[in-house]
Order: structure tokens, then sequence, then C-alpha cells
């Protein structure tokens, strides 16, 4: 659901742009977009898109995003690996959180949690649970930062190999 119409003047105005600049980046004529601010006009979809794009572009353009607080040494566990690797891994680098993988491929996760209870020779498989989240490395914070209220993790990818993690811890 788009915003309403007549949002775009205002943030516009917040980004300090003028409506030649927003117009140009958008595609439309600076008349066009003048038209669509005064209510005058109602643009199509593709324009209406086109607009919005820009101004949502505009306003993160100077927000954090994954790769600059994602912690890039990621160590993950192979589902034929054994709890006792998870727990020795665990606690040599304090972490609690690992994408299991299969190659390259992110097949699941394990918390340090889900590890209580477990035989020391029980498998990650036979403890693992659906994988975290995966994001581009060029995710704004703000969305991950929603994830992170629901999953323990989330693991950042770029062209499908994975080049980082992030924790709720990251984003304090």
């Amino acid at each position: 659901m788009f915003p309403g119409l007549n949002s775009i003047s205002q943030r516009r105005k917040r980004l300090g742009l003028t409506q030649k600049a927003l117009a140009d980046k958008a595609g439309i004529s600076q008349s066009l977009l003048t038209k669509i601010e005064r209510g005058i006009v109602v643009p199509n979809y593709r324009i209406a898109c086109e607009i919005f794009e820009v101004l949502d572009e505009l306003e993160h353009s100077e927000e954090k995003v994954l790769s600059d607080i994602m912690l890039k040494r990621v160590i993950t566990l192979r589902g034929s690996d054994r709890v006792f690797k998870a727990v020795k891994i665990a606690k040599k680098h304090s972490i609690s959180q690992f994408p299991v993988v299969d190659g390259e491929k992110v097949v699941g996760a394990v918390t340090t949690n889900m590890l209580i209870g477990f035989q020391k020779d029980a498998s990650i498989r036979s403890v693992m649970k659906e994988p975290f989240p995966t994001l581009n490395a060029n995710t704004p914070v703000t969305i991950a930062k929603n994830l992170l209220r629901q999953y323990p993790a989330i693991v950042v990818l770029s062209r499908g190999a994975i080049v980082g993690i992030v924790t709720a811890e990251d984003m304090l």
C-alpha cells in the first residue's frame, strides 16, 4: 500500500529536494510532479512507484546497512557435526548462534539454548531447527531490527554466499 500522494511534497521538502530534482530522479517532468503534488493529477501506478521508490531510497541513503554492523567471521556447523563440537566452539568463541550449512547452502540453525539436554554425541542434524532468516548485505538495519525481535540471528548473504551474521547484540 502506498503512502498518500499528499505526502510527496512533505517528504521532498524534508529531503531538501526541489521539484525539478525529484522529477529528474523519478524520470518525469517537473510540470507533472507539480500537478501531482497539488492534487490536480493522479499519477498512474508506474509513475507513483517511481516517485515513492526515489523518496524511499533517498530517505534511507544515510541509514546503516547490515554490512556496516555484521560480524564478518561466521562460524557454521554441518548437519553431521556433533553437539560436543558446537559446545566447544561456543565456549571458545563466546557465540550462541550457528547457521547449519550443506556446502554453501544454509539448511538450518542451532543456538546454544537448543543444545541443552542433548547427548554430546548427538548430530547437529537432530538438534537443528529452521534456518535463520537471510538478508542481503545492503539491507537497511531498520528492516533487520524487526526480524531480530522474532529470531535470534540473521544470516547475511552476498550472491548466495554467507558473508556475515547479525544478532540482537549487534543492534545495541
